[in-house]
């Protein structure tokens, strides 16, 4: 690109030249890409050495006073090399023929030139260290969100462990039987939540079959004090999601919303697509906690919403929470992102 750059440059001298002089293009671009070709890997030079010595770091003043000395020194150089090129090709009378009166001139145009190319080459410069930054630093940021989602993972499986196992602990003294069968159906359980969990997205369907059979076992322990439905639109069960996703928000209404109370209670979860988006909700009658409460009551909406933020970035995913007439509702609102496994 460079080369390409010089010989524009050197081609539209000779045309000049040409046009001129009534010089022959066959011997006014050999002569101008002599000519310029040098001053080219100057300015490369030039451009070379600002990023070697990292010249940017330092304040404006004396980047120009670097250079300018580099520029005296170069553009010296240079026309020393040209000066004797042109005795060498033309003989004694190579000044009369090659600069005259124009010497000055010649000299203040190519120092125009050559400044012209060092700062181009400058500005290219500092757009690659741009996008470099750009580039680290988005880098950067997927390290550290993966590292959160690490992090809120290593939280999610003990806290869905501990309540599954409360769960069965509460069943063994007063029913041996249903505790057995419980913890038959929790291994199972444990084996596909696992496994999913490090995958980077499932579908919605396969979310609520782990949803539906924590809810089971759930239903086991409390008996006809539970129930349960799951109303999602089929158009929404293979929308992509991440894993395990909605299963602190069931667990805490089961936690909030049935087992504090002697009175029969429900859990419904619905969803479905609204405006290119993923709406889902997880209601219970109970009272319910508050989403910003710090208590380990309150982790699982806590996780949820630190995962969120790890998975969609902010702002790009919407949790919140409400109290009704029929009781505590929980509603996700989530960017739409396709399955591509």
């Amino acid at each position: 690109m460079t080369i390409a750059g010089w010989t524009s440059v050197a081609i539209v001298v000779a045309l000049i030249l040409s046009a001129s002089n009534d010089l022959p293009m066959r011997l006014a671009l050999p002569g101008a890409m002599v000519w310029y070709y040098p001053l080219g890997i100057l300015v490369w030079l030039a451009c070379a050495l600002d990023n070697r010595f990292e010249l940017w770091r330092h304040t404006r003043a004396r980047i120009l006073l670097v250079h300018a000395v580099g520029a005296l020194v170069g553009l010296g150089v240079w026309m020393i090399a040209m000066i004797s090129i042109a005795r060498l090709a033309i003989g004694p009378r190579y000044w009369n023929i090659v600069f005259g009166e124009w010497w000055m001139f010649q000299l203040m145009s190519n120092a125009m030139v050559y400044a012209a190319g060092v700062g181009i080459g400058l500005m290219v410069g500092s757009s690659d260290r741009e996008r470099e930054r750009e580039r680290r630093q988005a880098q950067l940021e997927v390290l550290a969100r993966e590292a959160e989602l690490t992090a809120v993972k290593a939280q999610l499986q003990p806290h869905f462990l501990f309540n599954a196992l409360n769960s069965i602990l509460a069943l063994i003294e007063h029913n041996p039987a249903e505790a057995k069968r419980m913890l038959t159906r929790l291994s199972s359980l444990l084996h596909s939540v696992f496994d999913r969990l490090d995958e980077p997205l499932v579908s919605l369907d396969r979310e609520l079959e782990i949803v539906r059979e924590y809810l089971d076992i759930e239903r086991i322990r409390f008996g006809d004090r539970m129930t349960f439905t799951i109303e999602v639109d089929r158009s929404a069960r293979q929308i992509a999601i991440p894993p395990f996703l909605l299963q602190p928000l069931v667990e805490n209404a089961v936690k909030h919303g049935i087992e504090p109370f002697s009175r029969p209670g429900a859990v419904r979860i619905s969803g479905g697509l609204s405006d290119s988006r993923l709406q889902l909700s997880v209601v219970d009658t109970g009272p319910g906690i508050h989403p910003t409460d710090a208590s380990p009551h309150g982790r699982g909406l806590t996780l949820t919403r630190q995962r969120l933020q790890s998975v969609y970035g902010t702002g790009g995913a919407v949790l919140r929470s409400e109290h009704g007439d029929d009781g505590f509702t929980v509603t996700l609102d989530l960017p739409v992102q396709a399955d591509d496994r």
